[in-house]
């Protein structure tokens, strides 16, 4: 019952997100995992079970830094862009989560981000080599 009524609770979230408006969280970030996705705590508006959501930045992808990265070179690009987005947030006075939705990948939803408010698409800087693909 309890899975159930937490599961309920962020449809109920993501149902507003997606209701014609955008939907503005302020959700602290609670770490960056890369250049395309950071984990917040969204406790404010979730139960604890799940406060911990791993966001995806909407039409961002970044290289990856470990792991999946398929050289030494996408490896450093990936540490390049988490770098980056380490810094603004924690330059940032405040981050919004907008418009979260279901991503297609567990645990995770796809949102934008405004840091300061911009748009993290506009955050991007010069010689980024991110190129956006549309993710939901």
């Amino acid at each position: 019952m309890r899975i159930a009524l937490t599961t309920c609770t962020l449809a109920h979230v993501l149902l507003i997100a997606t209701a014609g408006h955008a939907a503005d969280y302020p959700w602290p970030v609670a770490r960056v995992v890369d250049g395309d996705t950071v984990a917040v705590d969204a406790s404010a508006d979730l139960p604890p079970e799940l406060a911990g959501l791993k966001v995806r930045l909407r039409d961002v992808d970044t290289p990856e830094k470990v792991g999946r990265a398929k050289c030494a070179s996408e490896r450093r690009a990936g540490q390049v862009a988490t770098a980056y987005v380490r810094s603004a947030i924690a330059s940032a006075t405040r981050v919004v989560v907008r418009d979260p939705a279901w991503g297609k990948w567990g645990g995770r939803v796809v949102a934008d981000a405004l840091v300061d408010g911009r748009s993290h698409e506009e955050k991007h800087p010069d010689g980024m080599t991110c190129h956006p693909v549309h993710l939901s």
